[in-house]
């Protein structure tokens, strides 16, 4: 993959978690698209008046035949020093994250009543206790701000700028044939519901559309990499598998059953796969340390360039 590519997704583009740092995104990704031969197609959707997502579709939508997906919004920023992501496993991600989550907030709410109550009780001078109370009453606000909407990360390599340049790599590799069977699918509002991925697949329902879909995420580094499967879709995960450049290593295939799919892509496309490398934990689960914080500076170019490898031999075959 080009430096140049790599450097435009991973720095200049690294940070897509206001809408208009998505937007800047989209215009540059829309250039690159468009010189590898695709056009775009917006999907919207919404959810509570208040959450829209704006995916972002490359490809024929009447002859594709499998759909490269890629969760370009990055995430908030988490005050802790230990934040765990396993991206084949939703809910495993959510227990590993609440310490994560909720104790930075929970540990400001209680400097928050030290603060009014010191300020109440120790505080003799009218000034200092006028200061003191309009100090917590603006961290209140930044609580409240922080609970509802939180604070963009700013360093987003691993997740997931690298599956991003990746994804356009790959595009600008396809010939004029292979274009017309393979999309890409950039989604957002990778959190929570996946609001993005679940308009994407609905758009696709509404069009009669039932394509593979192969999903990239944190494929920066790690010493393992691995397929995850929904049930149905074994076939799929070992052909991609045996595609995989390295002589003499297996990438391991492991099916995801309902309590992985939970709070991920994989709960809502059909026919999909995800691909992600990590570090397995004790109950051989794959996770990746340092997504959402500042220490996710740095990717593996060597290990990015395999899976790409691993794509276009893939849909080569597929011809």
């Amino acid at each position: 993959m080009e430096q140049e590519l790599f450097e435009k997704y991973t720095k200049t583009y690294g940070k897509r978690f206001t809408r208009k740092q998505k937007h800047k995104f989209a215009k540059a990704l829309h250039e690159d698209m468009t010189q590898a031969g695709y056009e775009k197609t917006m999907i919207k959707g919404s959810k509570l008046i208040v959450m829209k997502a704006e995916d972002y579709f490359y490809g024929n939508r009447k002859r594709m035949k499998t759909v490269i997906v890629v969760p370009y919004d990055t995430p908030e920023r988490k005050f802790w020093h230990k934040v765990f992501y396993f991206p084949l496993d939703g809910t495993k991600t959510m227990n590993k994250t609440l310490i994560a989550t909720y104790v930075p907030i929970i540990l400001l709410y209680v400097f928050i009543l030290a603060g009014l109550y010191i300020g109440g009780n120790f505080l003799s001078a009218p000034t200092m206790a006028n200061l003191m109370s309009f100090l917590m009453f603006v961290l209140v606000i930044f609580l409240i701000y922080l609970m509802v909407h939180g604070i963009g990360n700013r360093h987003n390599v691993n997740r997931n700028s690298s599956a991003v340049a990746a994804a356009v790599a790959l595009a600008k590799s396809l010939d004029k044939d292979e274009r017309q069977r393979i999309a890409f699918l950039f989604t957002d509002k990778n959190k929570g519901s996946f609001l993005g991925a679940r308009c994407a697949d609905e758009d696709f329902v509404k069009d009669g559309k039932n394509p593979n879909v192969i999903c990239l995420d944190c494929i920066g580094k790690g010493d393992t990499t691995m397929i995850g499967y929904n049930p149905s879709n074994r076939k799929l995960a070992m052909e991609i598998a045996k595609c995989y450049p390295e002589k003499g290593k297996q990438i391991e295939t492991i099916k995801l059953d309902e309590s992985m799919r939970v709070q991920t892509a994989m709960s809502y496309f059909r026919k999909a796969v995800v691909i992600a490398s990590g570090t397995l934990d004790e109950d051989h689960r794959l996770y990746v340390m340092g997504t959402g914080t500042g220490k996710d500076r740095d990717a593996d170019a060597t290990q990015i360039t395999k899976i790409i490898n691993m794509l276009q031999a893939y849909i080569k075959s597929q011809k």
